[in-house]
């Protein structure tokens, strides 16, 4: 039902956001309490103790493994990608494939490239891990502002409605675009490379200013012409006689993107995890590829195991595993 009525929500929002968010009365409004002024001081969500707890329970991330690392979500770095080359990953914990909305504001063309984000307005999220429909994956909305627009502030989804009745802002255009933007507790820093970390950027959620990773750049931008979240998968190995699955050497289907997408997409960070138990004699270390365990039709799905595997599992569970397309880039 959460699946099923998301993405209901998202197809009206895509279709007629006008009319879901736009006025109901032919009256001209003439303010808001939810839009707030320029010079509007916006709080950070730590100011928030309950918020802040929400989001430090349900963001995918461990906090023993962040106090050890001092507050620096590492990078994963004994992966390796279908073609055999090793990557390193960040893990966001549990996804599913409807993607929650993002809203960027800016000028411009919302359908076009030459549509320009705000520099002083960050986008907009209705959700925050804890909430019902909180996702780390997020499908893109452009809001063109108006020649009303003078740097007021949209820090909720009501405020976006009223901005809507004010003519400060169109109504969202959905661009059938996803990008992955995980929103994490406040004071974290992403690992880019041995040694080196990045500040997350802010975005606005429930009035405050909250912390989010925008993973990707602009290869991370993926078309989403069917709504649902495509997905690739993830295949964790146990040897022989072991009790756990190693977590840490995942072997993934999908490959690092060399090209911008076309119509399709050519990336998904949603991975759908395959526990492999490994035949006897066989160890996580002989295995580099998901060709040493699979041999896939055309449409990437398994047509047959390859001896080094005794057994295999498609689990329905489904995570956000985020690959680094390059060195000292989020």
């Amino acid at each position: 039902m959460r699946l099923a009525g998301r993405l209901a929500a998202l197809a009206i929002l895509g279709v007629t956001a006008g009319c879901r968010l736009g006025p109901l009365v032919p009256d001209e409004p003439g303010a808001s309490a939810n839009v707030l002024p320029k010079d509007a001081m916006i709080p950070t969500v730590d100011k928030n103790a309950d918020l802040t707890m929400q989001i430090v329970l349900n963001d995918g991330l461990d906090t023993m493994t962040l106090m050890t690392n001092k507050n620096v979500i590492v990078r994963g770095t004994t992966g390796s990608t279908t073609d055999g080359t090793q990557v390193h990953f960040w893990a966001f914990g549990d996804a599913d494939r409807a993607p929650t909305p993002v809203y960027v504001f800016g000028t411009g063309d919302p359908m076009s490239v030459s549509f320009t984000p705000l520099a002083d307005h960050p986008p907009l999220v209705e959700t925050v891990p804890g909430d019902v429909d909180y996702e780390p994956i997020h499908t893109i909305f452009n809001v063109r502002v108006t020649d009303k627009y003078d740097g007021q502030k949209i820090t909720t989804h009501g405020a976006l409605s009223d901005a809507i009745d004010l003519k400060l802002v169109e109504a969202p255009v959905a661009i059938s675009v996803f990008v992955n933007r995980p929103i994490v507790r406040p004071g974290l820093r992403l690992e880019v490379a041995p040694g080196t970390s990045v500040a997350p950027t802010p975005v606005y959620a429930h009035g405050y200013l909250v912390d989010s990773f925008p993973l990707g750049g602009m290869l991370g931008r993926q078309p989403n012409p069917r709504g649902l979240l495509p997905t690739s998968q993830v295949s964790f190995l146990r040897e022989a006689g072991k009790p756990t699955f190693d977590m840490a050497h995942p072997i993934f289907q999908a490959t690092i993107p060399t090209a911008p997408p076309g119509m399709n997409p050519n990336y998904t960070p949603l991975s759908q995890i395959v526990y492999v138990d490994l035949a006897p004699s066989k160890m996580v270390t002989d295995i580099h590829k998901d060709g040493d365990l699979f041999m896939r039709m055309a449409s990437g799905d398994i047509m047959n195991a390859t001896s080094v595997v005794a057994q295999f599992t498609i689990s329905s569970k489904l995570t956000d595993l985020q690959l680094q397309f390059a060195e000292g880039a989020q």
